[in-house]
């Protein structure tokens, strides 16, 4: 039996929201093994000069507990 533990993160870009989701899972990977799977919960962004200047990514990753 496996145990899946779930980690919730913000992911940012100056690019695009696809950028700020894969930004959030390369700094997930760095810690955390045994990635199997990404939840996208929303977007977000922040705006200056009627522009989005910054793009944001709520985010779930599910990870398999090794024992």
């Amino acid at each position: 039996m496996s145990v899946v533990k779930i980690l919730e993160l913000v992911g940012s870009s100056e690019r695009s929201w696809e950028d700020a989701v894969q930004n959030a899972l390369k700094e997930a990977e760095k810690t955390v093994k045994n990635i199997t799977g990404i939840d996208i919960l929303g977007y977000k962004g922040d705006i200056k000069e009627n522009k989005i200047v910054r793009f944001k990514a709520h985010v779930k990753i599910a990870f398999v507990v090794e024992r």
